[in-house]
């Protein structure tokens, strides 16, 4: 797998999302201040909602733009690995066999990515499956906790 290829896909995903969380905290801003919607009575929040709507858009973008630095900067770092870390991608097998892979990234935990048809899941190392994949190798066995209990996988490719 096109590691390269994988951290382009993964700056679209971060940028497309910003573009959008732009466009909505403007949105929610010019309705915040728009002045057809000044409170006319203590029980007309539209204005007061909209503006705490453009506060959370805005601390979106902020989050997503500091998530897009860290990708661009990673490009420079960007390496194969013979243990776990930021920048490793992973191919994981469940002992029930199912296989997933993981891309261990500075931030945007959760973001899923295709790249040649394959599902890439990004995590980071502040997850509770990133810290138990962090300095693994090869074809090591990982246990991670799980909704009370605990799962066993084997990575079994790394790149």
């Amino acid at each position: 797998m096109d590691k390269p290829s994988l951290l382009s896909e993964i700056v679209s995903a971060i940028t497309f999302a910003l573009n959008n969380s732009l466009a909505a905290a403007e949105e929610a801003r010019e309705t915040a201040t728009n002045k057809e919607n000044a409170a006319e009575n203590k029980y007309d929040t539209l204005g007061l909602e909209a503006a705490y709507l453009a506060h959370g858009q805005s601390e979106r973008v902020l989050q997503l733009e500091k998530d897009l630095a860290a990708y661009v900067s990673l490009a420079d770092r960007l390496s194969d690995h013979t243990i776990a870390g930021v920048g490793s991608l992973l191919q994981l097998e469940s002992d029930s066999g199912d296989i997933r892979f993981l891309f261990i990234g500075p931030a945007s935990g959760g973001l899923v990515v295709n790249i040649d048809g394959v599902a890439v899941t990004v995590i980071t190392p502040e997850s509770p499956l990133g810290k138990s994949l962090l300095g693994a190798g090869s074809n090591d066995e990982v246990t991670t906790s799980v909704a009370g209990g605990s799962a066993k996988a084997c990575i079994t490719n790394l790149w």
